[in-house]
């Protein structure tokens, strides 16, 4: 039986605009009044989608986000930690001298802010951000060396040729996956969407056989393959398509509130 919704939000559940329409709020929230757990599943942290969490109130006591695209999973209200991968500063060496070599930017990102790493040349993540999370100028030498982070992402240059371009002393540490056209995340080792999903659903007792999951790009094709139903959005990439087990209409046709009106009989 299916028990737990994960949603992907850009490009999945918010429409192009960045708001979630009111066909698909009123589906979840029905949902979530029956018993169903409606997880956000983001590379955001917590901080920047409190107003989505509110839209919908998923305020309760087992209303948990997945944040750091599987690197924190958190307790909705409280900010209690369930699971958490993170890295160092000196984990984070390699990749800074890489960028270096490789003309990128990196901005890093630990539970309340963003560094924007400025030896590399600020970025366009906060411009992205736009205010969901405040953001800090340092050079990596000014990074704090106590503080742990829960990814790292370069913003503003094509995912794809950054990614292809990286030698093995990196990807063999970092799960390093495109967000976005422009957006490349580093990620601590072993850590997807499926990893903070698994470790939710065992809190609970459960697994992937009680989780449908929504999403449309790289990101999510851990969480989508893993799901019992996986769900891809019509505006998702062809590789998440070919991948999951289920196709809905695109995210400014209502496709989350489509498919679960129909499967859940709405």
């Amino acid at each position: 039986m299916i028990t737990t919704i994960a949603l992907d939000l850009d490009n999945t559940l918010l429409t192009s605009e960045k708001t979630i329409s009111p066909r698909t709020e009123r589906a979840l929230k029905q949902l979530h009044a029956a018993g169903k757990r409606i997880i956000l599943c983001t590379g955001r942290p917590i901080k920047a989608i409190q107003p989505f969490l509110q839209q919908l109130a998923l305020t309760q006591a087992d209303d948990y986000s997945i944040t750091f695209n599987g690197g924190l999973v958190i307790q909705n209200t409280t900010n209690d930690v369930l699971a958490r991968t993170s890295v160092s500063k000196t984990d984070l060496q390699p990749l800074f001298e890489q960028a270096k070599t490789q003309g990128f930017h990196l901005d890093v990102i630990d539970l309340q802010r963003v560094y924007s790493l400025t030896d590399l040349g600020k970025s366009p993540y906060e411009e992205f951000m736009n205010g969901l999370m405040p953001f800090e100028n340092v050079t990596f030498a000014d990074l704090p060396a106590d503080d742990r982070f829960g990814k790292i992402v370069s913003a503003g240059k094509d995912a794809k040729t950054i990614q292809e371009a990286l030698p093995a002393t990196i990807t063999d540490f970092f799960h390093v996956v495109p967000s976005r056209r422009t957006l490349l995340e580093f990620l601590p080792p072993h850590t997807d969407k499926a990893s903070g999903l698994k470790a939710l659903l065992g809190h609970f007792g459960e697994s992937f056989e009680n989780l449908m999951a929504f999403g449309d790009e790289e990101n999510d094709l851990g969480m989508l393959t893993a799901a019992k139903v996986g769900v891809a959005m019509e505006n998702a990439i062809p590789e998440v398509k070919a991948a999951t087990n289920a196709l809905t209409a695109s995210n400014d046709a209502d496709g989350v509130a489509v498919y679960l009106e129909k499967y859940f009989d709405l």
